[in-house]
């Protein structure tokens, strides 16, 4: 709302159709309805973040007080919370702040989040919104509009906001609440606000089905975004946030698998006394009170009786010099909400009346001055519900100790959490000798914690505390392996694993397993070395491989990862695995191990030793595979038997399985083909296409690595009247020197003449 010409004030007692609403009891920690009971008595912050339609504004952040209001300060939020109001809504418009693809303007993002944040510390239920978007901005795109001829834009819009605000705050617990837009309606319409409810006109109809589309996808896009945001709470409006938009039968709750969903309400009601300016009352009579008695009766037989929460994101009564009146009619509204277990969120634009102007005089809370404009209308506001006790803080964690159980973990490709880690809080945080509760006194963030090096975590201080503090750990290499060990006289060369988290790699080896004495060598951007300077013919050594991570600075130099196993082998011996080939470089997917060793009743792979003698399986050597089954690099480890010592590792692909065309149609100088998805592992897929069947001549190629798009026009060499053969292979790639693009088999060939 900025100044609103009027709202719906009261709504029909007639009975509708609204999809029922289950109230789970372990979707989340707490539950929609568990969560609306704790928000109470809010308060919104209006005309300021959601300021829009200001031309002469240059800078993002000037919109905020670009209709009056002075910027949101951190103590107004405290004042808020101290007054005692348990939740708080910040609504905001975007389409000033957005480029023509929707991008929101950063600073203005982080300006939403600071203020998010002062309302958070404070421990209050926040509500953050899609404001003033509804309308139509000519030669852009940068809107919504509830009609299927605005349907298109309106769900890009709606998503693309959506998206980016989630991603922000998907961090966030369960006091932050989205509430997918305000108040969708027919803008300049003559229903705009108003409109037939037992048989609402054909463009409202429209609208209504639309609004129900765009909650949908609000729903949809903020539930993708994961983290918290599959189970925050989503309020959802019907037709102009009205109680009859609510209620009507046409109106539908967005599906949701969490349940966790609350209706949308503004109810400024009953109209005539809240707010009709012209030809309202200032007199709160028996009447009035009859009629705002219907309007919960509504809302209570259509949407709370059926398990529905519901949010009145908005109220209040203009100030028209009728105090004892007006506090009478706050008594009894909240009273009732509170009956119903409805939250109430009192909208504020900071303006006073003065004299006999008292149209859109919605003033409460003075923003520079931070008192309230009328204590008695705020002790009304508070007689029937209990006020919120602001926490006091009581320390920083800045002055807090704060340790990690290890000062490494080793690198797994995925984030590394001590605070969470096998559902362990492996952090402690100490505030004057006193161990704080995680989640309650503090929380965890992290940056730099995937990949090999140095982590920060960052611990938050929440609820009695306040500040933040920092401490690092290292996230070191994985465990490497020996691939192979092969030996000549006084020589023993090891390969070992790439690996392409570390700054190099630490060689041992020694001619007593336990290592209790050993040499060491150390290289860099190689995975072998030539061991030529101690070991002599005959002797029999053990070795062993570990990656490193060093870094300057002052919380570490070196980091190693685990050893791998140990290996061994005679120096000089010709009875070392020294080779081994495959008939074969590449086989066919086929959901089963390929094992070259025996295939179709043939060992394919063959092994000799040093003086090139070849071996004999299960006598000479073993053999363990690894990845041999999907799509990829597969490898066999070659393991020394009876006589025979050393490892060695041959690698084979294994190639995705034969595709197939499912279509092939044509149109006017073109034709379109489909084919079935490739076998798990594929990397993308490959067409040709030639007016030789042989595909010897004027032969064509279009290469696609979007494996969900299983499908492709073609129009720039096809003619009308021309034959075109066509056949797809699906393909997989791998750096190194195993792999670099392996295909599977041509599909059979299907031909098409053109249109």
């Amino acid at each position: 709302m900025k100044l609103l010409p009027k709202l719906l004030a009261a709504a029909s007692t007639a009975a509708i159709a609204v999809t029922a609403f289950a109230i789970p009891t372990s979707a989340a920690t707490k539950t929609a309805k568990q969560i609306t009971s704790e928000m109470l008595l809010g308060w919104n912050l209006g005309n300021s973040f959601d300021v829009t339609n200001c031309s002469w504004i240059k800078n993002d952040l000037d919109f905020e007080t670009g209709w009056g209001n002075p910027k949101t300060s951190k103590a107004l939020i405290d004042k808020v919370a101290e007054l005692g109001f348990s939740s708080i809504r910040i609504p905001v418009s975007w389409n000033d702040h957005v480029d023509l693809n929707n991008n929101i303007n950063k600073a203005w993002m982080n300006r939403v989040k600071e203020v998010v944040d002062y309302a958070i510390d404070d421990g209050l239920y926040v509500i953050v919104n899609i404001h003033h978007d509804n309308d139509i901005k000519a030669g852009k795109k940068n809107f919504f509009y509830p009609s299927s001829d605005y349907l298109t834009t309106s769900k890009n819009y709606i998503s693309t906001i959506w998206k980016q605000v989630s991603n922000t705050f998907k961090n966030y617990d369960q006091h932050l609440i989205f509430e997918t837009m305000n108040e969708p309606r027919l803008i300049g319409d003559t229903n705009e606000w108003w409109f037939t409810k037992s048989n609402p006109q054909t463009k409202v109809k429209d609208a209504i089905s639309c609004i129900n589309t765009l909650n949908q996808t609000a729903v949809d896009t903020i539930r993708a975004t994961g983290g918290n945001n599959k189970t925050r709470l989503i309020m959802c409006p019907g037709y102009d946030a009205s109680v009859d938009g609510a209620t009507v039968s046409s109106f539908k709750l967005p599906s949701d698998s969490s349940n966790m969903i609350a209706v949308s309400v503004h109810a400024y009601s009953p109209y005539d006394f809240a707010m009709n300016a012209s030809g309202g009352t200032t007199t709160y009579s028996r009447s009035i009170k009859s009629q705002l008695t219907g309007v919960f009766s509504t809302i209570k037989s259509s949407l709370i009786d059926k398990g529905i929460p519901v949010v009145i994101g908005e109220f209040g009564a203009f100030d028209k010099n009728n105090a004892s009146d007006r506090n009478a009619w706050a008594k009894d509204y909240i009273a009732a909400a509170q009956k119903l277990g409805i939250p109430c969120l009192l909208w504020d634009n900071n303006a006073f009346r003065t004299g006999s102007d008292y149209n859109e005089k919605l003033g409460f809370l003075n923003r520079s001055s931070l008192k309230v404009g009328d204590e008695s209308y705020y002790n009304a506001l508070f007689a029937n519900v209990k006020k919120f006790q602001p926490v006091k803080i009581v320390g920083s964690l800045k002055d807090a100790e704060v340790s990690i159980k290890y000062p490494s973990y080793t690198y797994t490709g995925k984030a590394i959490t001590p605070d969470s880690r096998n559902g362990k809080n492996e952090i402690t945080v100490k505030y004057k000798g006193k161990t704080l509760t995680k989640g309650t006194d503090y929380t965890v963030t992290y940056s730099n914690n995937t990949k090999v090096g140095v982590a920060t975590a960052t611990v938050k201080g929440k609820g009695k505390y306040e500040g933040s503090k920092k401490i690092t750990f290292v996230v070191k290499p994985a465990k490497n392996s020996v691939t192979s060990l092969t030996t000549a006289a006084n020589k023993i060369t090891v390969n070992w694993n790439a690996d392409k988290t570390a700054t190099g790699y630490q060689i041992l080896y020694s001619k007593d397993s336990s290592f209790k004495t050993y040499h060491s060598t150390t290289v860099q951007n190689k995975t072998y070395v030539n061991l030529t300077n101690v070991p002599k013919t005959n002797e029999k050594y053990y070795i062993k491989v570990r990656s490193f991570y060093t870094k300057d600075g002052k919380t570490t130099s070196v980091r190693y990862g685990n050893y791998s196993d140990v290996q061994s082998i005679v120096v000089g011996s010709s009875k070392v695995i020294a080779k081994a080939s495959l008939t074969y470089g590449s086989y066919t997917y086929t959901g089963s191990a390929i094992t070259p060793d025996y295939r179709n009743g043939k060992n394919e792979l063959t092994v000799k030793d040093a003086s090139g003698r070849k071996l004999t399986k299960n006598v000479d050597y073993t053999l363990t595979y690894k990845n041999n089954k999907a799509v990829g690099v597969a490898s066999i480890q070659i393991s020394g038997k009876g006589s025979y010592s050393g490892t060695f590792t041959k690698q084979f692909v294994i190639k995705p399985a034969k595709n197939a065309i499912n279509s092939i149609t044509s149109t006017s100088g073109a034709f379109k083909i489909t084919w079935n998805k490739g076998t798990a592992g594929t990397v993308g897929y490959q067409v040709k296409y030639s007016t030789d069947k042989n595909f010897k001549n004027n032969v064509h190629s279009y290469t696609s690595t979007n494996l969900t798009d299983l499908s492709e026009n073609f129009s720039r060499v096809p003619n009308s009247g021309e034959t075109w053969y066509v056949k797809v292979r699906s393909f997989y790639t791998k750096d190194g020197s195993a792999s670099s693009t392996r295909y599977g088999n041509y599909s059979a060939v299907k031909s098409i003449k053109i249109k």
